[in-house]
């Protein structure tokens, strides 16, 4: 049989010391609500500055779209005068090949 003594106090030591530390919790998640506070604002002022530059680059968008559709309307042109006038020279080509075919044949009719 194991005969053991009453002790003095209630709780022990070590209990005490993990009840101080866990007072000191408190103040910690103070200090941490009021960190994540502090962080929140950050992000909602990032925000509201991701959406000023969103609104800038929009902006930049519509602008770049007209000068773009210009661009296209001027080369458009260019390429409609350039297609006439390649189809004018083959054509022209085309008449001239008939023109000497055409004078080769009489030529070797004469001849012969």
């Amino acid at each position: 049989m194991v005969v053991t003594t009453p002790r003095d106090k209630g709780t022990e030591p070590r209990i005490e010391e993990l009840s101080k530390k866990a007072d000191g919790w408190a103040e910690l998640k103070v200090e941490m609500t009021a960190g994540f506070k502090r962080i929140d604002e950050r992000f909602e002022t990032l925000d509201g500055k991701f959406e000023k530059l969103d609104g800038k680059i929009d902006g930049l968008d519509e602008k770049w779209e007209g000068k773009i559709e210009k661009l296209d309307e001027k080369f458009d042109g260019k390429f409609d005068r350039l297609t006439f006038h390649l189809l004018t020279g083959a054509m022209a080509m085309i008449t001239a090949l008939l023109g000497v075919i055409a004078t080769f044949i009489v030529t070797l009719i004469h001849v012969l």
